[in-house]
């Protein structure tokens, strides 16, 4: 990646999102797992033309990620609306379309009453996918999903089960038992109500390892849950829903220094970026060291540096304690697998800071995707609602 031509055009603080890696990314999981993939978009919404024609399905939350998926060329039929808060003013807008989307899960016996009454008001076939809970708020029990096969009405079709239970797991014992779990509840239903060809949705939490300090063999890790998945489910349609692992890789987020400072308690760099832009799962309070390189930076000298960004609490800390060539105010640092969540789950309204400007690295040309964003209005008060 030419950093000098980026940062000669971009200020920033920015995102950049390689789309060569994110299909190098797809495709590696695709051959390594033998399953197809369906993109939940909340991990990055964008990059979703880049990815849409990559994998099976595009699973979406909210009736504002259908919209993102419709402005940008995503079917219908291509969509899996899932979520636990399902509206029922978005499921009528949605029903109502011409083309049906791929599938709904049901996370409750509201949902399934929702879409039992809307698809029997439009005389609509659906598809339905109730998610089963591991045991939190989201999805439903083995004897709700009973109660939903026995009350199906003509326009639903059970096509299967969800099951996911959380990110970034790094047990393949866990995943034996859920795939344990899940394959009693499919011994059940096909006895006793003699459905067949039902499919599983899962979601494998595919652990993304963001941290020097870590150490991850991915490749027998995944080897591990393909076998698990002949083994289980031989003969049965198996997606494997991911979001983190497929994109986290392909993103950067650049950033420089804006100033710096010296005190008893150590050195300080302050960034024009922080914790409304960069978020590490699992990385509070710069305990633990992200992956990053400093730019076009030879010096030899070392200090520890504690890394800060720009926002107004003691919690905008990047990295504490870190060793480092000696800083200059302008020195860029790039940190590394910022791909997954991170442009979204960042506080960004917090000190009414701009948002960061997004940017696509695309057949070596850089694509701007999203300008940085005032948020000032946003946080200011509107009387009168003009």
């Amino acid at each position: 990646m030419n950093y000098e031509n980026i940062l000669s055009k971009y200020s920033t603080p920015l995102f950049i999102y390689d789309c060569d890696k994110l299909e190098q990314r797809v495709n590696y999981l695709k051959n390594m797992l033998d399953t197809d993939l369906c993109y939940a978009i909340k991990a990055n919404s964008f990059v979703i033309k880049e990815i849409e024609p990559l994998v099976s399905r595009i699973e979406i939350c909210s009736y504002g990620e259908y919209m993102i998926c419709k402005d940008n060329g995503v079917k219908n039929d291509k969509m899996v609306l899932s979520g636990v808060n399902k509206n029922y003013d978005e499921f009528e807008k949605i029903i109502k379309e011409e083309n049906n989307i791929l599938r709904y899960t049901i996370e409750s016996i509201t949902q399934f009453n929702m879409l039992k009454e809307l698809s029997s008001k439009y005389k609509k076939n659906i598809n339905i996918l109730p998610r089963i809970t591991s045991g939190n708020q989201f999805g439903i029990t083995k004897e709700e999903l009973y109660y939903i096969i026995e009350n199906l009405t003509e326009f639903m079709t059970l096509t299967g089960i969800e099951f996911f239970s959380g990110t970034q797991k790094h047990s393949i014992k866990r995943i034996v038992n859920e795939f344990t779990l899940v394959n009693e509840i499919f011994d059940y239903i096909e006895n006793t109500y003699k459905l067949t060809d039902l499919e599983l949705e899962y979601g494998p939490g595919l652990p993304v390892y963001y941290f020097e300090e870590e150490s991850f063999n991915e490749e027998e890790f995944l080897n591990e849950v393909k076998n698990n998945i002949h083994t289980f489910f031989k003969g049965r349609k198996v997606i494997l829903e991911i979001g983190r692992s497929l994109v986290a890789n392909c993103g950067e987020y650049i950033t420089k220094v804006v100033d710096l400072k010296e005190n008893k308690t150590g050195k300080y760099a302050i960034i024009d970026g922080g914790i409304n832009h960069l978020v590490y799962y699992g990385g509070t309070m710069g305990m633990m060291r992200p992956k990053f390189e400093i730019l076009n930076k030879s010096n030899t000298k070392e200090n520890i540096y504690n890394i800060f960004g720009s926002l107004c609490t003691i919690n905008d800390i990047i990295v504490k304690n870190v060793s480092l060539p000696e800083l200059e105010i302008n020195d860029t640092f790039v940190f590394k697998n910022t791909g997954a969540y991170s442009v979204t789950e960042g506080i960004n309204l917090f000190l009414s800071r701009d948002m960061p400007k997004v940017l696509l690295l695309k057949n070596k040309n850089v694509l701007l995707v999203r300008d940085n964003i005032n948020t000032y209005k946003l946080n200011s008060p509107n009387y009168g609602g003009k």
